[in-house]
């Protein structure tokens, strides 16, 4: 028995109310490892089409991003949906917000809505967009109400529609980095450590010109018991900790270790703390080291 395997790409069409957090969804799935295309007018979706079906443009997925800024979308949607999932695998996420929550929005941000110039009123806008859009709405595969949700909420519930599915699951980079409080701080830096009160091998003779590269440096920082227990309180809290920062949405999270130069203690245990994270094989987090100062 031959397996049927459909090949057409996958592809999200991203739609909706202004201000309902259209960006914030098309810059998750982009996040997400999407291709994507925001405002894309209708004249040019067939083009695009064909250069996505060409296989120039590598992608597990692809989304565009299409709303009332172009007043053909709403019209030609029917049709165009039909005409679309004989091509591609399609998914259509619409998003929408209660007409306070919208009117709210607008006043925080002072963005101008895209009917303003042409109702006068921002009321008036919304309440048009939402009937110009009803037909876009009732043929939808997914509605987002995001009245009552943060930016953040809104991206975990996208991640979790369409990440496992077609794209790669979303990535936190993690960057140990050894630097020199002597040299200035180290910034940007989502959490820093200090060793400076650790035994410095740089009063050790045999060691001051040496590095935290150095095995015989390495030996020296956590030959002492202090050292180690303190490292491993810091390889348990960051087990701890990066997972939740994953969860929560960051892509990148970057540990300070700091000592007085940035060449023995602070080295020794970035290289040690990066090599432990990484052989924990935390799920979607990759361990880098890099050393500042040194």
């Amino acid at each position: 028995m031959v397996e049927n395997i459909d090949h057409r790409p996958n592809v999200v069409i991203v739609t909706g109310l202004s201000g309902s957090g259209l960006s914030t969804a098309i810059n998750t799935l982009q996040d997400s490892g999407f291709y994507c295309v925001d405002n894309l007018p209708v004249e040019l979706l067939w083009d695009t089409l064909s250069l996505v079906e060409s296989g120039k443009i590598k992608s597990s997925g692809f989304v565009f991003g299409m709303d009332i800024r172009d007043r053909r979308f709403a019209v030609d949607f029917p049709k165009l949906k039909e005409e679309l999932a004989n091509r591609v695998k399609l998914d259509v996420l619409f998003l929408e917000a209660d007409t306070n929550t919208i009117a709210r929005r607008y006043a925080a941000t002072r963005r101008r809505h895209p009917l303003l110039g042409q109702y006068g009123d921002l009321m008036k806008s919304i309440l048009s967009e939402q009937t110009m859009l009803a037909p876009v709405r009732e043929s939808a595969d997914c509605i987002i109400d995001t009245s009552l949700i943060s930016a953040a909420h809104l991206a975990r519930n996208i991640e979790s529609r369409y990440q496992a599915e077609n794209g790669p699951l979303r990535t936190l980079f993690v960057t140990v980095a050894s630097f020199g409080f002597k040299h200035g701080g180290l910034s940007p830096a989502e959490s820093i450590q200090d060793v400076r009160f650790l035994k410095n091998p740089y009063f050790e003779p045999s060691l001051k010109e040496k590095t935290g590269l150095d095995a015989d440096v390495k030996k020296y920082v956590f030959d002492n018991p202090v050292s180690k227990e303190f490292f491993e309180k810091l390889e348990s809290f960051y087990a701890y900790l990066l997972p939740h920062y994953l969860k929560e949405g960051k892509h990148f999270f970057r540990i300070g270790i700091g000592c007085t130069g940035g060449q023995h203690r602070s080295v020794a245990f970035a290289e040690a703390l990066g090599l432990s994270l990484s052989n924990l094989k935390l799920p979607q987090i990759r361990v880098s080291v890099v050393h500042r100062d040194l």
